[in-house]
């Protein structure tokens, strides 16, 4: 039923107009990784538009699952807009297991400039789909 064909938004290689985003496990098993938003994604002039953000925030958590073994999709997602994020600008974006269950987990992620200060966070649950199968690379 779910699978990668590289045609992800947020991740997918083969995806023209997508993020290209690639997250790694950091030394507290969180998933890492840095995005440069571009011009052509503002909302408001220089302002990077609400729903990449979301996105950006979303793939965080699912890539936390992702790279702790288990297939997930987004049951409900909470998102905090603290500060405008400018584009062409660096941010980091995190994400990290909060809780895990049998059917569900409740995830955290959140995006910082290179000050450290929070610019975005949210919190969401997932519902576990599958383990992910070794032999299977997803976005790579």
């Amino acid at each position: 039923m779910f699978y990668m064909d590289q045609k992800c938004f947020a991740c997918g290689k083969e995806n023209p107009i997508g993020l290209k985003l690639r997250f790694e496990l950091d030394e507290e098993g969180r998933s890492i990784t840095t995005y440069m938003p571009p011009h052509e994604f503002q909302g408001f002039s220089k302002i990077l538009h609400g729903g990449i953000i979301c996105t950006l925030l979303d793939e965080a958590m699912a890539w936390a699952m992702l790279l702790h073994g288990y297939l997930g999709a987004t049951a409900s997602i909470k998102v905090r807009f603290r500060k405008p994020i400018p584009t062409g600008q660096e941010v980091k974006v995190t994400g990290e297991v909060l809780d895990k269950g049998p059917r569900s987990w409740t995830l955290a992620s959140y995006i910082v400039n290179e000050h450290g200060q929070v610019l975005a966070e949210a919190e969401g649950a997932f519902a576990v789909l599958s383990e992910t199968p070794p032999e299977k690379p997803v976005c790579e």
